[in-house]
């Protein structure tokens, strides 16, 4: 394996690319984080931000997946659901989320995606010492941030999961589909109440932009609280802000990307150089 010390100081015609798309995209960490350990594991990559409109979702996307050099994509916000048509496969935990946040070119050209949040969450927790099993945990946001923590919840063995999202329908949905997958676990589709709950987790975007306060008017939050806010920039969110005036204990957005790099990794066929 080639040493990391030899590999050239940037970019060359050999560099195997890797994408990163969303929008916005600003706000993402994992081109630093992964970048850095594609180098340590000797091989010549970088992950790139790629800043993808709505509107052209699907011809971006098809362009990318046309570039012979380009060897896979990390999915965020809004595209985790939107991505699926576009795979040929989708691995088991993808398909339970519904929807992926990474995907791979196979030797044959096809491309595979999976989801990897959850599990990410959950490792970062357990390091911290945070356990979900027997728990109860309120989700804001049921998109694919949201969809792929509550299926992490339920595998661990979290007693009840209280789903809520502006749009009420995606949260119905998840909870359907969840309830026949985790039928151990109770599910509702109801406003967040952090008085009846052990943890709360916002995995929504609000409090990404700037000038955007608390993704639900909460009231004072009980010390007792584990509050987590799945959005990276800013470190410190306006929840987990509030979270800290109130004495809750918090988990920065960070702690999700930090949790599933091994598995991203791994997914990608890139280990540590030997």
């Amino acid at each position: 394996m080639t040493a990391p010390s030899s590999l050239p100081p940037l970019v060359d015609g050999a560099t195997r690319l890797y994408g990163i798309i969303g929008d916005p995209i600003a706000q993402v960490r994992s081109p630093e984080v992964l970048t850095a350990r594609f180098r340590a594991a000797g091989r010549n990559a970088l992950l790139l931000p790629f800043h993808v409109a709505p509107a052209r979702f699907e011809e971006s996307v098809r362009g990318l997946k046309a570039l012979l050099n380009l060897d896979g994509i990390i999915v965020t916000v809004p595209y985790k659901a939107r991505i699926l048509p576009e795979l040929d496969r989708v691995l088991p935990t993808g398909q339970k989320v519904g929807a992926v946040n990474a995907m791979r070119r196979e030797t044959d050209g096809s491309w595979t995606g999976d989801n990897f949040d959850g599990k990410g969450l959950l490792q970062s927790l357990a390091k911290m010492g945070h356990e979900v099993r027997g728990l109860k945990a309120a989700i804001i946001g049921c998109g694919g941030a949201g969809s792929a923590v509550a299926v992490a919840f339920a595998e661990k063995g979290a007693a009840a999961l209280t789903l809520y999202d502006i749009e009420e329908g995606r949260a119905r949905d998840l909870a359907r589909r969840l309830e026949t997958l985790f039928p151990d676990c109770v599910f509702g589709v109801l406003p967040p109440d952090p008085s009846r709950q052990d943890i709360l987790v916002n995995a929504s975007p609000v409090g990404m932009a700037p000038g955007e306060g608390l993704p639900y008017p909460f009231g004072p939050l009980d010390p007792r609280l584990l509050v987590i806010d799945v959005v990276m920039k800013p470190p410190l969110t306006p929840l987990l802000r509030f979270a800290e005036s109130c004495g809750c204990r918090t988990v920065q957005g960070r702690a999700m990307l930090d949790g599933q790099v091994e598995e991203v990794m791994g997914f990608f066929g890139i280990g540590e150089a030997g």
